[in-house]
């Protein structure tokens, strides 16, 4: 049996380490659009961030815009109820697979490569 509510408090952990990482290696680029762009994630909601990052920045975030997206998505499912469940199959996947990674979306039937 999956607790959904630690899994939330580790999700909502990780997201916002995520968050203060992506201002944090933006306010130490060269490029003045990303000084820019922190100013601008400072007026909005952090859950707005994701959208705003997504059309500004390169690829060399793209590490970390993957790893909102996946925070973010968890939460969501915890929020309505799916956490734990494959987005494919809808089968329960094995808690041993979210204690590794909180943010998994498939049963190891569906995504065998992890």
């Amino acid at each position: 049996m999956i607790d959904a509510q630690h899994h939330l408090q580790l999700l909502n952990t990780e997201l916002l380490q995520a968050r203060e990482t992506l201002l944090l290696r933006l306010s130490e680029s060269n490029n003045l659009i990303h000084h820019a762009l922190v100013a601008t994630l400072h007026e909005h909601n952090p859950e707005q961030w994701l959208e705003l990052v997504q059309k500004q920045l390169g690829t060399e975030y793209q590490d970390i815009i993957l790893r909102l997206e996946q925070l973010e998505a968890a939460i969501c499912q915890i929020d309505i109820g799916q956490y734990g469940y494959c987005c494919d199959c809808e089968e329960e996947i094995d808690p041993q697979r979210l204690i590794v990674d909180p943010t998994i979306q498939r049963c190891s039937n569906c995504e065998p490569n992890l």
